[in-house]
């Protein structure tokens, strides 16, 4: 407990600067493209459990994966300009040729498929888990560098409910967990401590959004905003055609629901390739993917729900 302890010091004194402080975006991205890393041979050394991979192949694919990760934050810079902000952005942009998401998944798949041709002990399946773990890492790391260039209240937002969400399950499952959730990937999660620590995250979510336009001031220049400005059609969300509280509520369930499920996805992986964390890179809490499970693949639900949101809601707002 002491090694946790300690270890969630050094980690907070980092990470929560460069999480929160706009001037030291370019470092966290720089930690978070050291994760991606980290987290690639996580997963390559977990495939070893069932069958080994040779080095070099092990090697490519983190590189590929890099290059996927770089081609979906740079694909998103035409979306919202806040991105342009991105020090990968700024990289690339050094180059004279834009890098396509849809012609470097191409060359990716193209490759896998060759390798599994030439070299005798890279199997069909092999290339099927690779390039699974380059869909996962690239869009889970790209979503949260992503949600962070969106703005800092957005990373805030997902932290809270993922931060809720895990620790009130577990309060909500020891006092009154009695009917097991998913008893072959993680005995001890329950029903009663998902739907407490999800209940517990969407009041602490929608209190946050509700209140947020009495503190943006802090984080926009002295200015005030409401959380959703800049993001879609805030005339839409906040007219009387849609009760902004009744979506803030969905809003947060599903993100706590999705969290919960990257939980499970993690612990899924580790259960059918027989290991107990990823890595030692936290002494006491394990690796990238056992530290960052929830938040990543919330990152990647809630950047999807924005793009969804950024259609329907001026769809909606012409059609009515």
């Amino acid at each position: 407990m002491k090694q946790r302890i300690i270890t969630a010091i050094i980690m907070g004194t980092i990470l929560i600067p460069a999480l929160f402080v706009p001037a030291l975006m370019p470092i966290l991205e720089i930690i978070l493209f050291i994760f991606l890393i980290c987290a690639c041979f996580e997963m390559l050394n977990m495939y070893d459990k069932k069958h080994e991979i040779n080095f070099w192949i092990k090697l490519l694919s983190t590189l590929f994966t890099i290059l996927l990760y770089f081609s979906i934050v740079d694909s998103y810079k035409v979306i919202y300009s806040g991105v342009n902000s991105s020090l990968i952005c700024r990289f690339l942009a050094l180059f004279p040729y834009e890098l396509n998401l849809y012609m470097v998944l191409v060359v990716v798949f193209i490759v896998l498929m060759l390798l599994s041709l030439v070299i005798k002990d890279f199997e069909i399946e092999d290339c099927g888990r690779i390039f699974l773990m380059m869909i996962y890492l690239s869009v889970t790391f790209g979503a949260f560098t992503i949600l962070r260039s969106y703005g800092v209240r957005f990373i805030i937002y997902m932290i809270l409910i993922t931060a809720f969400t895990d620790i009130f399950a577990l309060v909500f499952g020891l006092k009154f967990g009695k009917h097991k959730m998913a008893p072959q990937i993680s005995p001890k999660k329950t029903w009663e401590g998902a739907i407490g620590g999800s209940c517990v995250a969407t009041i602490v979510g929608v209190v946050f959004l509700i209140t947020y336009k009495y503190f943006s001031p802090a984080f926009h220049d002295g200015n005030t905003i409401e959380f959703f400005t800049g993001v879609f059609s805030v005339s839409y969300v906040y007219s009387e055609k849609i009760h902004i509280k009744i979506f803030m509520v969905i809003l947060t369930i599903l993100m706590s629901v999705c969290g919960q499920i990257g939980d499970l996805v993690a612990s899924k992986f580790k259960r059918y390739f027989g290991i107990k964390d990823y890595s030692n890179i936290f002494p006491g809490h394990g690796g990238i993917l056992d530290r960052f499970d929830s938040s990543l693949f919330a990152s990647a639900t809630f950047v999807a729900l924005i793009q969804v949101i950024a259609v329907v809601f001026p769809f909606l707002d012409s059609a009515l």
